[in-house]
């Protein structure tokens, strides 16, 4: 059997609906995967209807940082409706859409003829927004080949139209989704350049061993889950964006026994 437990939709900053991603992934013959949109369970309101033929996990993906770098951390098995997890969503939602706002001001001082319109629908439609949506405009408008230059030129880390923003700590994001009974899983560890090692000193219940980003390292974090007694996950951080590795659903996948005791202990 085939999974994928990283997955994004257009309620976050991927370029397929719930309805299209599922869809998706029965003709790609996944058997399980997981809607993992950043900061945001709008996948799961109940206004969206997934394709039967796949089990669909629950899951979250919560931004943190740690000295200047991102960490990502995935929440699998959680309970949506989760009052804390609810608000903690409204927050976020609210802060990455005054944080967008503010980085399309920078971009158009900076000569680019973009604006506020395509994100003020994507928060109607019940999405969160971010970079990426900023950056497919700026592609649209034929400013930049594909989303990786223009995050390359201008909205990395630092960069000409970047716009930092608050996020919570690690412990605190891990305690958030156990609070809503799930497991607390670092994601794509192999992005991580300098911290690393600061990262893993933190109470994880699992680690993403399978991604795109961690090829070639694979044994290396399989030996970190197995010292310490972590879930395996593993997915291909799907958005749909061209240009960005796998473009279709079903190019990266991970075997099932892989991540067997996750899929056994996991709700939903």
């Amino acid at each position: 059997m085939l999974v994928d437990l990283h997955m994004h939709t257009t309620c976050s900053d991927g370029v397929y609906t719930p309805e299209q991603l599922t869809r998706m992934a029965v003709d790609a013959k996944l058997s399980v995967m997981a809607i993992s949109d950043h900061d945001t369970v709008a996948a799961y309101d109940g206004s969206h209807s997934f394709a039967p033929g796949v089990r669909v996990i629950p899951a979250i993906e919560i931004s943190s940082e740690c000295d200047g770098e991102d960490v990502h951390i995935l929440g699998y098995g959680i309970d949506t409706a989760d009052e804390g997890l609810q608000a903690y969503c409204a927050q976020f939602k609210e802060r990455r859409f005054n944080r967008a706002l503010e980085i399309v001001d920078r971009c158009r001082a900076l000569g680019y003829d973009i604006d506020r319109s395509a994100i003020e629908a994507t928060l109607r439609q019940g999405g969160t927004v971010g970079r990426p949506h900023i950056a497919r405009q700026l592609v649209a408008k034929g400013y930049f080949p594909d989303v990786k230059t223009v995050f390359d030129k201008l909205l990395y880390r630092g960069g000409p139209a970047y716009v930092p923003y608050h996020r919570r700590s690690i412990d605190d994001c891990v305690a958030l989704i156990r609070q809503a009974g799930g497991i607390a899983v670092l994601a794509h560890p192999g992005l991580l350049k300098r911290t690393l090692d600061q990262v893993l000193a933190h109470d994880f219940d699992g680690v993403e061993v399978y991604h795109p980003k961690n090829r070639g390292r694979y044994k290396e974090f399989l030996k970190l889950a197995e010292d310490r007694h972590w879930y395996v996950s593993g997915g291909s951080d799907f958005h749909g964006t061209t240009g960005r590795f796998p473009e279709k659903v079903g190019v990266f996948t991970v075997d099932a026994q892989a991540v067997k005791a996750l899929l056994n202990d996991v709700k939903g």
